[in-house]
């Protein structure tokens, strides 16, 4: 029986690297659908996508610390394995599209910032909430438009 045991765990390693790719593509998907919700500004299904991305993120993490115990029982860091180097490329095209993502979050957050400014009247340094959550932002009345 412990002649098999190396067997079953590269298939093992296999199935978890597999598991990975599949993961990722489906990540790569949930990306995609949070790109479109923050193009279209749609805030439920760009909270629905993140809550997605995390799940996956989280599952991806999973799976990894799994590969990485087989692959400590079988000798090796498991990179070498059919499917491994398709996972780092798939997930490098996820981590660019997540840059994107996050770059237009953070242009929104500056757009955000800079209106509210303007409706306060306080100076568009970005810092209108301290870490409490409270308001640095003067609160002082100014008129907007007369008619």
């Amino acid at each position: 029986m412990i002649p098999s045991l190396p067997a079953e765990l590269e298939a093992a390693l296999r199935a978890v690297i597999a598991e990975m790719r599949g993961g990722v593509d489906i990540l790569h998907e949930i990306l995609l659908d949070e790109r479109a919700a923050l193009d279209s500004g749609d805030a439920v299904a760009l909270d629905k996508a993140s809550r997605a991305k995390q799940a996956r993120l989280e599952l991806i993490e999973t799976l990894d610390s799994e590969r990485r115990q087989l692959a400590d029982a079988a000798g090796d860091d498991g990179t070498t394995r059919e499917g491994w180097k398709e996972f780092v490329t798939a997930l490098a095209l996820c981590q660019q599209l997540n840059e994107i993502n996050g770059r237009i979050v953070g242009q929104r957050m500056v757009q955000v910032r800079q209106a509210l400014s303007l409706l306060t009247g306080g100076a568009s340094d970005g810092e209108l909430y301290g870490p409490g959550g409270h308001s640095r932002a003067s609160l002082r009345s100014s008129t907007l438009a007369q008619a």
